[in-house]
């Protein structure tokens, strides 16, 4: 009896042991398999919140790039329409320039002994009241010859620079003043200029 008694304690305690062992095991294996699994989803929801991350980094650049690039171009128009309106404005002095003293008599002269010699004498110059003072008696000396022809030199309050030329009481006058001359000018070679910009700023691109 005490012998198969100790063998079946002996047994009890092994199989207890052996089956404790086994739910260890058991345990083990299914936390490994949790930890696997944690882990994993894990690794995707990190890897998910990188891309983002990096989405969000690509907008955000884009979004810098493209304001930048906005206000490179809001600048260069600004730079434009000052470029444009500084060569007006330098086209306005330059042609006030030509036409003033010894220049516009020079183009006075020219211009009406061509005109006579092709056309009716019977024309009038309205200048400035500022220069006809200025011009007057270097032009009766330069223009005796056209004068005594019907060519009239007078002033005119509707002129503030340059001159008009044309048929006497006629209602068409060919327009030198500075004012037309210069919108003439402008009209022509600002689209020129500013077209060049353009390229140049494409180019600069």
């Amino acid at each position: 009896m005490d012998i198969q008694l100790k063998e079946l304690i002996e047994t009890i305690k092994k199989d207890g042991i052996a089956s404790a062992e086994a739910r260890a095991a058991q345990i083990i294996a299914e936390a490994e398999q949790k930890a696997e699994t944690i882990l994993q989803k894990a690794q995707k929801e990190a890897e998910k919140l990188i891309q983002e991350a990096k989405r969000e980094i690509g907008r955000t650049e884009q979004a810098s790039r493209d304001a930048l690039v906005q206000a490179g171009r809001d600048l260069l128009l600004s730079l434009e329409r000052r470029i444009v309106l500084l060569f007006e404005g330098v086209t306005k002095a330059a042609t006030q320039e030509a036409l003033e003293g010894e220049g516009m008599v020079q183009i006075l002269t020219a211009l009406v002994s061509a005109w006579v010699e092709k056309n009716t004498p019977d024309i009038e110059i309205l200048l400035s009241p500022k220069d006809y003072q200025k011009l007057e008696k270097g032009l009766q000396s330069r223009l005796a010859k056209e004068l005594k022809k019907g060519v009239v030199i007078k002033p005119a309050t509707s002129v503030e620079a340059g001159f008009r030329i044309g048929e006497k009481n006629g209602s068409a006058y060919y327009d030198f003043t500075v004012e037309g001359l210069a919108e003439i000018l402008s009209a022509t070679l600002s689209p020129r200029l500013a077209e060049l910009l353009k390229k140049a700023a494409k180019a600069e691109g």
